[in-house]
């Protein structure tokens, strides 16, 4: 049975030093492939009618094939190419069961949103929908006394809800064998166990992102985007650390350990996956 890790808090800044050394073995897969992986995801939402249902449901599959990225970083393994389609090629239904899973929970909230918005919610939609304003939208919903403050902020909680349980389910499926729904279990038990480092995480995460987003021409996209993935994927790697599959056997110390002894050299404190 798989153990889910609680590591230190300070794994949430290691998870990004570990990614971006991940980054590092192979800066040009690392970044294309991380752009093949937005670009698919575009590509399906320019589709006229359903553009947005086919993203979310093909969102796990694609991410299953970054991770396989990941996985041949962490081993130095020559890095294919064809590795970003890997989950159209091994559990596949699984991901799109995932995918689904996402696309539901999005419709559900949104759905129960409206319905305890009700004709507050669309008086202020119709007022705002000519000006696309979303800021102002907003804005007017957590006014004093529109009694929307409830109503978002619930929306808000079940939203945050999904993502914990969805976050490290297309990794557990693909590399654990696990079926969607475990997945989604065991991704919300280890997130809830280990929300303080995911805290911390995320608040880096989000400095980075603003620091990426005064680059000229999205240039900081090139670094974002590819840190945001190899670090999810080390903190898969450092919370379940106990794997069943023989594609996955090696240890955990080594799963997640820097791309070199000199690297390891700089951080005192217990690394990720060091259990």
């Amino acid at each position: 049975m798989m153990e889910i890790q609680k590591v230190p808090v300070s794994h949430g800044m290691l998870w990004i030093q570990h990614g971006y050394r991940l980054i590092m073995r192979s800066p040009l897969h690392a970044v294309s492939l991380a752009m093949t992986f937005m670009l698919g995801l575009m590509l399906a939402m320019l589709i006229p009618v359903g553009g947005i249902f086919l993203a979310m449901l093909l969102m796990p599959v694609l991410m299953a094939g970054y991770m396989r990225v990941c996985r041949a970083l962490e081993y130095s393994e020559k890095v294919l190419p064809g590795y970003i389609f890997a989950g159209f090629k091994h559990m596949t239904a699984q991901l799109v069961s995932v995918g689904g899973m996402l696309l539901l929970g999005i419709i559900t909230v949104s759905m129960l949103t409206v319905m305890l918005g009700g004709e507050t919610l669309s008086t202020l939609l119709n007022n705002y929908q000519k000006d696309l304003d979303t800021g102002a939208l907003l804005e007017a919903m957590l006014a004093p006394g529109s009694g929307m403050a409830g109503v978002i902020l619930l929306a808000v909680v079940l939203l945050f809800t999904l993502m914990l349980a969805l976050q490290y389910a297309p990794m557990l499926v693909f590399f654990d064998k696990q079926t969607p729904m475990q997945a989604l279990k065991l991704s919300m038990r280890g997130s809830l166990r280990n929300v303080i480092p995911l805290s911390v995480y995320s608040m880096l995460m989000q400095l980075i992102a603003f620091a990426a987003s005064v680059i000229p021409l999205n240039l900081g996209m090139l670094l974002l985007l590819p840190i945001a993935l190899t670090s999810m994927y080390v903190s898969y790697r450092d919370i379940f650390s106990e794997v069943k599959t023989e594609e996955v056997a090696p240890a955990t110390e080594q799963a997640t350990a820097a791309p070199d002894a000199a690297a390891n050299s700089d951080t005192t404190d217990s690394e990720p996956g060091a259990n």
